[in-house]
């Protein structure tokens, strides 16, 4: 059934085709069945910021949340990727103090903000030296949390080793129902442990988030509020001009979603009941929205596009060059497999 290397997008330049991008996706039911797929649905690849919703599930099942009285606002951004824009900052800085950490808690680095990255804007005040505007303050926030309430070691808070990321692995292992014992530890981007998982596993966490579709009570109390709160301030998970936010706004209620520094898209809807895993192979994010675009589109989420505001410049984002010219384009051109 999986041919690990199918064409999903091209890049044209004028009308000629100028790159190519190949991904592998994999789409589940309610019951978490694969019913379509590209390439290899199976295929197992390291995660990185589209686990987040599912790394706060501690911070949630522990009662720490509560402890602290996180607001929906803060929640959203421990799950997002935000921008680093002012009130991007304010919010992690709202967390820290809440907890009785600094700034110089966090572990997570700095580099230039995304939003200026997606504005072209160039730091000017120091922004890309601040570890608060880097897009995971917010995940390490809720580590240092984390680790506060359990009494850990703050200053070994993303040590694999710590109980804090022990804990943290063995809920992504038990909601995205994968052996932990298959889940070798890397290095994140921002310096946090980070696993592989099957691409079908992504999607069928997605679909459990998005419809609260597990037995265990207190995984159920924890989505529920992660869910909510990312549907809430989908302004907080992403940031303006980006493809996740323009998609949660795009179906208000009914889907989460979260990106991942190396390509990879996990979407849950709750009507239709689906979750959606894509991974573009090469970790090229350019395609990413557009590939999203047409799978939805395949899958009859969206019918014209018309319809759907949000969508309309990432169906097939332009290409400029640094004048703001379009060269080219960038389109889909896959047909999705039904399992």
């Amino acid at each position: 059934m999986n041919n690990p290397v199918e064409l999903a997008a091209r890049v044209y330049r004028g009308e000629e085709i100028e790159a190519l991008h190949y991904a592998s996706i994999a789409v589940v039911d309610r019951n978490g069945t694969l019913t379509h797929y590209l390439g290899d649905p199976e295929m197992v690849t390291m995660t990185r910021s589209c686990i987040k919703p599912f790394q706060l599930i501690p911070l949630m099942t522990t009662g720490a949340a509560d402890h602290f009285g996180f607001t929906p606002r803060q929640l959203a951004i421990m799950c997002g990727s935000h921008n680093g824009c002012d009130r991007h900052k304010d919010m992690v800085l709202s967390i820290l103090d809440a907890i009785g950490c600094a700034p110089g808690d966090l572990q997570c680095g700095a580099h230039w903000p995304l939003g200026m990255q997606e504005r072209q804007e160039f730091p000017h005040e120091g922004e890309e030296t601040d570890p608060v505007r880097h897009n995971c303050s917010g995940k390490h926030a809720a580590f240092l949390a984390l680790a506060k309430y359990l009494g850990d070691d703050v200053s070994d808070y993303i040590n694999p080793d710590s109980k804090t990321q022990k804990m943290v692995k063995q809920a992504v292992s038990d909601f995205c129902e994968y052996p932990i014992d298959k889940m070798p530890t890397g290095i994140d981007g921002c310096s946090a442990p980070n696993f592989p998982l099957p691409l079908v596993n992504i999607a069928r966490a997605f679909m459990k988030l998005a419809n609260l579709d597990t037995d265990d009570l207190l995984f159920r109390a924890a989505i529920t509020r992660i869910r909510d709160a990312m549907r809430e301030h989908p302004e907080m998970v992403s940031g303006r001009g980006r493809f996740d936010m323009a998609l949660m706004q795009s179906f208000p209620d009914n889907i989460v979603c979260k990106v991942d520094a190396e390509s990879i898209e996990g979407i849950g809807l709750v009507d239709p009941p689906v979750g959606i895993a894509v991974k573009i192979h090469d970790g090229n994010w350019r395609a990413l929205g557009a590939i999203c675009v047409e799978v939805l589109k395949q899958l009859d989420i969206i019918d014209k596009i018309e319809h759907f505001d949000y969508m309309k410049k990432h169906e097939q984002p332009d290409v400029r060059n640094a004048r703001g010219i379009v060269t080219g384009r960038i389109a889909g051109v896959f047909r999705l497999r039904k399992a």
